[in-house]
C-alpha cells in the first residue's frame, strides 16, 4: 500500500550518514542519490524511505504527531537500530521495549537529528 515515505532534511549529507547506519541494521542501502534527495530500500518492489531538500525552499520541519516506523524482524534488529540512531545523533523518544496491552509489541523509538520521529518495531508474536 505505501511506495514510500519522505522527510525533510537540513543537511542531506548528514542525513545520508544517519540513515545509511540506521536503515543498514535492516539491510536497507541507498538506492538513490540526487542533489536534493537520499531513497534507501531493501529491495525491489518494497517501500522505499527518503530524505529530502524541501522542494518549496522553506527549511525543513518535523510534524507534531507525525512518525515513521521501520519494521525489523527480531528484537535485537530493534536493538540494533535504536543503538545506531543514539550513536548517530539521533535523540532517544523512548527505550526499546514490549508495549501494548499484551506486550505484543517490541518497539523503540528515536528522533533523526532534524527532529523527525521513528519507530523501530517488531511484532513480538
Amino acid at each position: 500500500m505505501i511506495s514510500y515515505a519522505m522527510v525533510g532534511s537540513t543537511n542531506l549529507p548528514a542525513s545520508g550518514d544517519f540513515f545509511d547506519k540506521v536503515l543498514g541494521v535492516v539491510g536497507a542501502e541507498r538506492m538513490m542519490k540526487r542533489d536534493t534527495a537520499i531513497m534507501w530500500g531493501a529491495g525491489e518492489g518494497k517501500p522505499f524511505f527518503a530524505a529530502c531538500i524541501p522542494h518549496d525552499g522553506n527549511v525543513a520541519t518535523h510534524g507534531n504527531g507525525t512518525m515513521i516506523s521501520f519494521g525489523c524482524e527480531t528484537t535485537d534488529q530493534v536493538d540494533a537500530m535504536y543503538a545506531a540512531a543514539q550513536a548517530s545523533g539521533g535523540s532517544c523518544e523512548g527505550k526499546p521495549g514490549p508495549r501494548g496491552e499484551d506486550e505484543q509489541y517490541y518497539v523503540g523509538y528515536f528522533r533523526d537529528p532534524d527532529c523527525n520521529k521513528f519507530a523501530a518495531f517488531h511484532m513480538a508474536g
